[in-house]
């Protein structure tokens, strides 16, 4: 992903068209690329004073672009093995220095006291500094690989401002599924159309839910074909604007998929207590459910005795999203536990059946239990469960 003002894009018409880099770039990067492997040894401030050498009035964006990648890839390492925070704050404690001579004096002191020359000391001041850090390691990128990486992360940030998002793939269906649900996207599949709800339309949760939206993305264009459309929210102008792209378009995109970072300890927790406490079989992601035109892929389903439970354990859901959600699934005519966030929708939801609230992101399992127990005891009973 990119900074926000790197990305490259025009609007025309009603719709947004990016600016992706192709094959008459490649030299491009290729410079950008030489400059990172002739600065090693040298300072990050020293790098983007050559980047900016590089910069001109039609190539910025590309060329920051690029950089903005290579940073991320590269390792870049303290000058000193001083601690900066104790240097400045030793230095500090002397107090005000209003000449070259008490200046000298306390560098003498503190060399004194740290057991290196003055002039370590002076680097050491504001070692952690961005621009002072040291570049050591270079990523081994191609040209290609370079421009290839860029557009991905110019599409990923493009769906920061996304209001919808809905794609079609040939292939990669069980990739993009598992990412949909460890990134606890909300989300709705009717036919062969998935459709994810966008960063924009969600209040406080934009930044963290758009990152987890363009963590979706390179899984998306790892498939053989596929078709993105969006609709973007244009923050000044409060205007939305639609984006197309598919594999057809040509554009350079990497065939590696998004590696996620997630913590799966809820899930591991909720399995284990439930198959301790109501000796029950629970299956992980036990398959798609067909609710008309609408599919859903439940988190968990629990069986025991022949009767069975499925279970969602909610991830960026919002109260609006709960209830479409529920409506949805009172037509799959099936036992639906929803263990939803609090947080996300402030208590507001109210008592509804079939959902239980996390408090402070616990999952309360005095009361799933309780809820699990009447669900199969209904089944037990031949009676139904509404969700």
């Amino acid at each position: 992903m990119l900074p926000r003002e790197l990305l490259d894009a025009r609007r025309f018409s009603g719709k947004v068209y990016l600016k992706f880099a192709g094959e008459e770039h490649l030299k491009l990067a290729k410079a950008v690329i030489t400059t990172f492997n002739s600065s090693i040894g040298q300072s990050h401030g020293e790098l983007l004073e050559k980047i900016r050498h590089m910069e001109k009035a039609d190539n910025y964006r590309k060329v920051r672009g690029f950089a903005r990648i290579l940073e991320r890839q590269s390792k870049f390492e303290m000058p000193t093995k001083l601690n900066p925070v104790e240097v400045r704050r030793f230095l500090f404690e002397r107090g005000y220095v209003t000449n070259d001579f008490e200046r000298l004096k306390v560098l003498q002191e503190a060399s004194k006291h740290f057991g290196v020359p003055p002039a370590e000391i002076e680097k050491a001041m504001f070692a952690d500094r961005d621009e002072e850090m040291i570049l050591t390691k270079v990523p081994p990128l191609t040209p290609e690989e370079l421009v290839r990486r860029y557009n991905l992360s110019l599409l990923q940030t493009l769906m920061f401002s996304a209001l919808r998002i809905t794609f079609k793939v040939s292939s990669n269906y069980q990739a993009i599924f598992r990412k949909i649900k460890l990134l606890g996207l909300m989300y709705q599949i009717q036919d062969d159309t998935l459709e994810i709800t966008g960063p924009a339309s969600i209040l406080k949760l934009t930044r963290k839910y758009g990152t987890s939206i363009a963590k979706l993305i390179p899984e998306i264009v790892m498939a053989d074909e596929w078709q993105i459309r969006a609709e973007i929210l244009d923050e000044r102008s409060k205007r939305i604007h639609i984006f197309e792209l598919s594999s057809g378009d040509c554009a350079m995109m990497p065939k590696v998929g998004g590696k996620v970072e997630y913590d799966s300890s809820l899930e591991r927790q909720f399995a284990a207590k439930i198959r301790f406490i109501l000796g029950a079989e629970v299956v992980r992601e036990p398959g798609v459910l067909k609710a008309g035109r609408y599919a859903y892929i439940p988190d968990f389903l629990v069986r025991k005795n022949g009767r069975e439970v499925y279970v969602e354990i909610a991830g960026f859901w919002t109260g609006e999203y709960l209830k479409s959600k529920l409506e949805k699934l009172s037509k799959l005519e099936v036992p639906m536990l929803i263990i939803a966030n609090d947080e996300l929708f402030a208590g507001k939801v109210g008592r509804i059946h079939g959902v239980v609230l996390m408090r402070k992101g616990k999952i309360p399992y005095k009361e799933v239990i309780k809820k699990l127990k009447e669900m199969l005891q209904l089944q037990a009973s031949g009676g139904c469960t509404e969700n």
